[in-house]
């Protein structure tokens, strides 16, 4: 299988849904351009990356690196998550 070739799955979706593709799941700025650009997706979501990078417009603009997150945090269990992660300092441009 060509490395670059469509996954089967969004062939076949594409023929059926005339709708927006939102693809998800493991993307930085690179990757994301990338599915774009080569028709896989006509969009991006980054939940994990939103949670820990409360300035991820930023960060993907200008390509800053990104804060790793920390899935047990994620939607509850205590006091740790939304607020502990810190926004890119000016030094990192």
């Amino acid at each position: 299988m060509d490395a670059h070739a469509a996954p089967v799955a969004v062939q076949y979706l594409r023929t059926l849904f005339k709708g927006p593709i939102i693809a998800a799941g493991g993307f930085d700025r690179k990757s994301a351009e990338a599915i774009v650009a080569e028709g896989h997706a006509d969009m991006v979501a980054f939940g994990r990356h939103f949670i820990s990078n409360p300035d991820l417009p930023r960060r993907l603009r200008e390509d800053l690196p990104l804060n790793a997150y920390d899935r047990n945090s994620f939607y509850g269990g205590d006091e740790r998550g939304y607020t502990d992660y810190p926004f890119a300092s000016v030094s990192q441009k």
